[in-house]
């Protein structure tokens, strides 16, 4: 039994290691980066290199920031319109 015991928290210690460290380097299933590069990577770059990458950042940046704005008022439309239909409802309820 301990046997089991041993060689099933083995198999989970060494699944979680290389788990583990396949998503501490950023790497994602389809192998690309989940990280962003960092600055010591830029700093490699071109000047020219180095100002399109932090225009495409900062692109990506505002797309993020419109992305979930646009969520946060569908969000509340959507809050606003049940809240509604569930008032409605509630009267047409309440005569009876």
């Amino acid at each position: 039994m301990k046997k089991l015991q041993k060689a099933l928290a083995f198999g989970l210690i060494s699944s979680a290691v290389f788990f583990g460290s396949a998503h501490a380097e950023g790497i994602g299933r389809s192998g690309t980066y989940l990280t962003p590069p960092t600055w010591e990577m830029i700093d490699h770059l071109p000047n020219e290199q180095k100002a399109k990458v932090i225009e495409i950042e900062q692109k990506m940046m505002h797309m993020e920031m419109d992305y979930k704005q646009a969520i946060s008022q569908m969000e509340m439309r959507h809050a606003q319109e049940m809240m509604q239909m569930e008032t409605e409802l509630l009267n047409l309820f309440k005569g009876r």
